[in-house]
């Protein structure tokens, strides 16, 4: 028997024996025809669509048509996983190639008025807390400005200038950050965003030499004692420090996302593994999807 797709949907909706789970894929076949009658499988093999689904509604009966049709999605579904995770590896990643080649003024500005603090015309780093020249502290894109096409969609704030989504950083930190050998994670006790470096071969090098490595003739050398003696070992598990009074702090599920990334760079490379909590903090719909993703990227990662 054949329902009209406006009838299925309703008794997909109102069904109370179905999870939203289970709705969304019966809602999801129903719409591949919206404007016509429709014939609604009831027994959706679990090979098709991953888990059980014991559908048995009103009116609606198995059609051998809409079960090629199922099948046809399933495979798409296949390809379409096979998609996002190539974009995953080879477009979200916090890699060399993604850092960014030149200073971005309006971020730096944002930062600047939000975070910044001066010594005798020097900027001061959030995580060294070293005044240092100011072209040398940069303005770091927490998630990428070469991803700003995506970024409402993935983390729900449209301004990839948004003052939340950088830190103002010496650029040996803002190097590895961007290169995830290292990631900031959140400790509830102390309410701070605290540094961990992944990388271990980074945690006896002096910040100085590397950053120096890696700006080449547009390094300037700081003038403090400490800041030419501090290595990568010197910042690990420290905590970034905001001005007295400021209560911006970045968003928690981008350094999140980042840490979760990192976390995977670290695996596939051999560095070293921490544990951390989540802390999104937003509860948007959008969290959740985006959680359920990345969980399920990182869990199948690598292991064909």
């Amino acid at each position: 028997m054949s329902v009209q797709a406006d009838d299925a949907r309703a008794k997909v909706i109102h069904c109370e024996t179905l999870d939203d789970k289970q709705k969304a894929k019966m809602l999801m076949l129903i719409n591949t025809e919206p404007d016509t009658t429709l014939p609604v499988f009831t027994g959706v093999p679990d090979s098709l669509l991953g888990h059980t689904l014991s559908i048995f509604l009103e009116g609606m009966t198995a059609d051998p048509d809409l079960t090629a049709r199922i099948a046809y999605l399933e495979q798409q579904r296949q390809l379409d996983d096979g998609l996002a995770r190539k974009l995953y590896d080879n477009v979200f990643r916090y890699s060399e190639s993604k850092i960014s080649k030149s200073t971005n003024r309006k971020l730096k500005g944002r930062l600047k008025a939000a975070y910044g603090k001066t010594v005798q015309g020097k900027l001061v780093c959030m995580l060294t807390s070293e005044a240092l020249p100011s072209k040398t502290v940069i303005a770091a894109h927490l998630y990428k400005s070469s991803w700003a096409v995506f970024v409402e969609l993935a983390l729900g704030f449209s301004d990839i200038d948004d003052v939340r989504n950088g830190l103002l950083l010496w650029k040996p930190i803002e190097h590895a950050f961007d290169t995830a050998q290292m990631c900031f994670t959140y400790d509830t006790h102390s309410n701070s965003f605290v540094a961990r470096v992944l990388n271990s071969a980074l945690l006896t090098e002096k910040l100085s030499s590397y950053g120096q490595r890696v700006m080449g003739a547009s390094w300037a050398a700081p003038s403090s004692a400490r800041a030419m003696t501090l290595t990568f070992a010197d910042i690990d598990k420290e905590a970034l420090s905001f001005p007295l009074g400021c209560e911006v702090r970045p968003y928690r599920r981008v350094l999140c996302y980042q840490a979760r990334l990192a976390q995977r760079e670290a695996a596939k490379q051999g560095w070293i593994q921490i544990d951390f909590d989540d802390f999104w903090s937003e509860d948007e719909p959008y969290v959740a999807k985006v959680q359920h993703w990345l969980s399920k990227q990182t869990a199948n990662a690598y292991d064909e």
